[in-house]
């Protein structure tokens, strides 16, 4: 098994990495399937590692290949990843209790970067202005 130093690329930026299980939907319940994975999340790319004894290649999916981030709460209230992907499959995974910061940061990278640069000037004296507009109302 590759390490996270291994997987990353030259550009790519850690963001998390998370202990999962791939969700699937059958006979009207949610239901865990086996191995379990190692999910890495960078800036660039979501990396889903099974954890088995066998070698296995990850799999890669570029984070502007995802469409949308939901999440749901099955019967016993675990929070489950829903990712839809542009090319129309579906990948659905339970996230734990602590899995909320995941989906925020998973929706985040998936958004397309801006083409305008802002610059972070900060001016105190227009600051200062708006402070005092809104004392006086």
């Amino acid at each position: 098994m590759q390490t996270v130093e291994e997987l990353l690329l030259d550009e790519e930026t850690l963001i998390g990495r998370y202990n999962m299980e791939i969700a699937r939907w059958s006979d009207h319940k949610w239901s865990p399937t086996m191995p379990a994975l190692y999910v890495i999340l960078t800036d660039h790319r979501l990396i889903l590692q099974a954890q088995s004894r066998k070698r296995r290649e990850p799999a890669f999916i570029p984070c502007h290949a995802i469409k949308k981030v939901t999440s749901v709460e099955d019967d016993y209230h675990r929070l489950i990843a829903l990712i839809q992907l542009k090319t129309g499959h579906h990948i659905n995974l339970f996230v734990g209790r602590g899995g909320a910061p995941f989906i925020r940061a998973l929706r985040r990278t998936g958004l397309p970067q801006s083409p305008v640069k802002f610059k972070n000037d900060l001016n105190l004296g227009y600051l200062q202005k708006i402070i005092q507009h809104v004392e006086r109302l």
